[in-house]
Order: C-alpha cells, then sequence, then structure tokens
C-alpha cells in the first residue's frame, strides 16, 4: 500500500563523506513515474529496473535518480539500490561524497568481489548506494560482459534497481547497461536540448537493443514535467 511521507520524516542522503542530497525536495512528479514503472515493470521478461541518462552532457540523472529510489521506496514500500553507473561523469558519486570509493566498475572488473560489501546505506533503511567505483572510465569496456551478472545479483537482494547513467551520446557505460535494464528514461532539457540529439540518443539505445525507452521532459529550473 503505497504511504505518504510524514513532514518530519528524514529526507537528505546521508553519505560517508558527510555530504547530503535533498531526495523529497520536487519529488511529486517522481511519486507518479515510480507507479508508473511499477506498473510496466512487472512482466516476468521486465527487469525491474530503470536507467535514468540524459541525451547529453547533463547531470540531471544524478539529480534525478535519489528522488526517484526515495519515492519507489516511500510510496511502494521497495527495498531499492540506487547506482552510479555512469563511467565519465560520474556526478551522484561526488555528490555524495564518495567519488573515492571502490564500487559499480570495481564489480565489473572484478567478479569476485562481494558486491554487499560495497553497497552503502543512506538514510532512508530502504534504499541503499553503490558508486559508482574507481576503474577508469576508458578500462570499463573491457568488462562489460559482467553487467547482466551483476545486476541480476543486484535484484536477488533489492526489489528495485535505479541506475544512475551518463550522457547517452558521450558515455559508453550507460549505454552499455541499456540491453540489460527494464526501461531506459531520457532527460532532455526543455528550450535546451536539440531534437536532433534527442534523435541521436533514441537511435543508439535501440541499436543497444533497449527494452523499453521513455522520454521525461525536464524545464530549464530543472522540474520534472
Amino acid at each position: 500500500m503505497a504511504t505518504t511521507p510524514s513532514a518530519d520524516r528524514q529526507t537528505q542522503w546521508w553519505s560517508p563523506g558527510g555530504t547530503a542530497v535533498s531526495a523529497e525536495q520536487g519529488a511529486a512528479p517522481y511519486r507518479r513515474l515510480a507507479l508508473q514503472l511499477q506498473h510496466e515493470l512487472t512482466g516476468a521478461q521486465s527487469p525491474r529496473s530503470v536507467l535514468l541518462a540524459a541525451p547529453n552532457r547533463s547531470v540531471l540523472a544524478a539529480h534525478a535518480s535519489p528522488s526517484l529510489a526515495f519515492c519507489l521506496a516511500e510510496e511502494l514500500g521497495l527495498r531499492v539500490l540506487l547506482i552510479d553507473a555512469s563511467g565519465q561523469d560520474r556526478e551522484l558519486s561526488r555528490a555524495l561524497g564518495c567519488e573515492h570509493r571502490p564500487g559499480y566498475s570495481d564489480l565489473l572488473a572484478q567478479a569476485s568481489q562481494d558486491p554487499a560489501a560495497l553497497v552503502l546505506p543512506t538514510s532512508h533503511p530502504a534504499v541503499h548506494f553503490l558508486p559508482a567505483g574507481t576503474v577508469p572510465a576508458a578500462a570499463m569496456g573491457r568488462h562489460q560482459d559482467a553487467i547482466p551478472v551483476l545486476l541480476a545479483h543486484a535484484l536477488q537482494a533489492h526489489d528495485f534497481l535505479v541506475l544512475s547513467g551518463g550522457s547517452v551520446l558521450h558515455d559508453t557505460a550507460a549505454l552499455a547497461a541499456t540491453p540489460h535494464v527494464g526501461s531506459v528514461l531520457l532527460m532532455p532539457v526543455e528550450n535546451e536540448t536539440l531534437v536532433a540529439d534527442l534523435d541521436a540518443a533514441q537511435k543508439a539505445l535501440r541499436f543497444c537493443k533497449a527494452r523499453h525507452i521513455g522520454v521525461v521532459m525536464v524545464g530549464a529550473r530543472g522540474q520534472v514535467g
């Protein structure tokens, strides 16, 4: 049953670096998105996971993914793993003060590592965070075959995965995860993202065999429509 966050509920994401990122501010559109994803990704053939990415270089996915993870946990009572799956920018890990901690890229490079040892808590008991890791972006392509194994393993311990990707047109790590998630949400900026870039990003995702592609328009001030 969906629940409404209480006014005194802690809504900051704690990180080992002492950094706080708001998860509740502007969360209303993400509550609707969480309900939609819950409805769409219920089939046995659809992994319960979503990748947020932008056509061009942008911090939108990094800013939106904590709010979506929060709403999936808060509204639907799911255990959520938030993953920084970007190779180039790794903005979410920086925002949470975890840019130097091992995480996603390290697990891809060395499958024998225990994922649970690298997952970090947040202020919400049902949401955990896996940083981008320490392996350079240039080396991540050599380990992309490990992505489906890692994500399948993560879904054994969590109900839903939220991946924060980088730019579809500039970050190969985001593209590499595309065929292994239930849905990809592209986040163009109104009156800023070129139609040609949005089209090119959608073509790249289709070429990489994305199961489902959604477009979430974002206002110039970061408001989700």
